[in-house]
């Protein structure tokens, strides 16, 4: 038995001087990765590995760039913004007597074509606009064709993007996308179209109708929306003039919807619906008798509730019957402060539920969340309101102001902010778009835009949510559909301030 004993522990001693830490093997450091180049402009993490050792790893940078720390198992390199002279790096770790060492080069970042779209607040293109992409300290300038396109290559990402159009300029900061839509705020571009529409609503609850009654009508293309109220007694309605861009006809439906309301304005019986479907308006055209007749509808329900930021007071919660021919029609108005809401909902096949709920801090900063597509009976609804945008500074009525001042404000927790700047008469107006909580009034004295001296000027900060970055807000349907509320999210605005520029 002894000897069996002793025979296995002599078998235990080759696996005991195998193990790391068991006094044998190799001590080592390792860094990892170990590329051969770094891209200017980027940061790359380094981690260094000890083996069959321990001890404090130390680092050291030989070339251009910096260390985000110098101890450490792990170090991020930050590569300089442009390629330097000479373009080799050292990286080394060491630890006691032991070091590992990885040597790049800082290559010039891949270039890009930037093929992007103009277009306004009316979803027209904006065309011969000046187009200039800042990419580092280079602008590459061009125009925007008839259909608003641009087209500018050799783009080192990330990129800004500056579109001015008469005394007013849009400035993206911080592109990477190879196909940006910018929306230029305040601009309307293209030939304005127009025609009147009219007619009677019947049927329903009739006409003159019941005490506590209200019937609507709505005119839906993919160019135009508008709405009217029908006349109590006769049924009449008259949108006046519809106005649209772009195409000289427009095609769309006639909505009508009639309910009856409490005494808070709510909802609580729908009487009737119709529609009146493919009516075309021409440009300049008269279009009377465009007759509805309603039918019966039954109701649902529908209820959720409301979750406000800190600070904010609810100011009211609206409700929207949509169709999809995008018109509305907007059935109440509810300024109650609950944030839980009930509501009766028409059960029109097609149709869905808005909500719009709007909410207020002390300072006048103001947040819209537009909730679309909602089934007619949908319950458990939550919307959840982000804080938005307060100014910090400059303070009201500073002076001085040059393109060096900061502008300061409050973040729009997950969404992109626009700067205004609004300038007297003739005067330039700037607005940036940016995910960052600061900016500076860009100087575009290069095209005829200088900020003016000891000018009195206006700004505010804007924003729209949910856009994770200024590419996201540039992308299809982009922060444009938020604002026109047709597409889920938020929006804030701010109060206003002023300052005037130094003398």
């Amino acid at each position: 038995m002894k000897r069996l004993l002793w025979l296995l522990s002599m078998g235990l001693i080759p696996l005991l001087t195998a193990c790391p830490g068991g006094g044998g093997g190799t001590s080592s450091l390792v860094i990892s990765p170990k590329p051969s180049t770094v891209t200017a402009g980027t940061t790359v993490t380094f981690n260094a590995t000890l083996t069959n050792a321990t001890g404090t790893i130390n680092w050291t940078l030989s070339g251009a760039g910096s260390l985000s720390t110098t101890t450490g198992s792990s170090v991020t390199y930050i590569a300089p913004a442009s390629v330097p002279t000479p373009a080799s790096v050292t990286l080394t770790a060491t630890s006691g007597s032991l070091s590992d060492s990885v040597s790049f080069t800082i290559a010039a970042p891949a270039t890009i074509t930037v093929a992007g779209t103009v277009i306004g607040i009316n979803l027209q293109p904006v065309a011969s606009a000046p187009v200039v992409i800042t990419t580092g300290s280079t602008n590459l300038s061009t125009t925007t064709n008839a259909s608003g396109a641009f087209s500018v290559a050799g783009v080192t990402p990330p990129y800004d993007a500056t579109v001015v159009t008469g005394n007013q300029s849009l400035i993206y900061k911080g592109l990477t996308r190879t196909d940006p839509t910018l929306v230029f705020l305040g601009v309307s571009p293209g030939a304005s179209r127009s025609a009147s529409l009219s007619g009677t609503v019947s049927g329903g609850a009739g006409f003159p109708e019941p005490a506590n009654h209200v019937t609507k009508t709505a005119f839906g293309s993919p160019e135009a929306t508008d709405s009217a109220t029908a006349n109590t007694t006769t049924g009449a309605y008259n949108m006046g003039t519809v106005a649209w861009y772009g195409p000289t006809t427009t095609t769309g439906n006639i909505h009508a919807l009639q309910w009856l309301f409490d005494g808070t304005g709510l909802p609580t019986d729908y009487k009737g619906y119709g529609e009146k479907l493919n009516v075309a308006l021409s440009d300049g055209g008269a279009f009377a008798s465009q007759n509805v007749t309603m039918s019966g509808v039954s109701e649902a329900t529908i209820s959720g509730s409301v979750t406000l930021p800190a600070g904010y007071n609810l100011a009211s919660k609206r409700m929207s019957v949509g169709f999809t021919d995008r018109s509305l029609i907007e059935v109440l108005s509810d300024f109650g402060a609950s944030t839980n809401f009930t509501y009766t909902t028409p059960n029109v096949t097609g149709a869905t539920i808005q909500m719009r709920i709007t909410a207020q801090n002390a300072a006048g900063t103001s947040v819209v969340t537009t909730k679309p597509g909602l089934a007619v009976n949908a319950t458990g609804i939550s919307i959840p309101l982000p804080a938005g945008s307060d100014l910090s500074l400059p303070p009201n009525g500073a002076t001085n102001v040059n393109n060096s001042t900061t502008f300061s404000y409050t973040p729009f927790s997950g969404g992109v902010h626009f700067v205004v700047f609004n300038g007297p008469g003739a005067n330039p107006d700037y607005v940036v778009v940016t995910t960052a909580a600061s900016t500076t009034i860009p100087n575009l004295s290069s095209v005829g835009l200088g900020l003016p001296v000891s000018t009195v000027y206006s700004w505010n900060v804007q924003g729209a949510a949910p856009f994770a970055s200024v590419d996201a807000a540039a992308g299809p349907g982009g922060w444009l559909a938020v604002f026109l509320g047709t597409a889920e999210g938020s929006r804030t605005a701010s109060t206003n301030r002023s300052f005037t520029t130094a003398p």
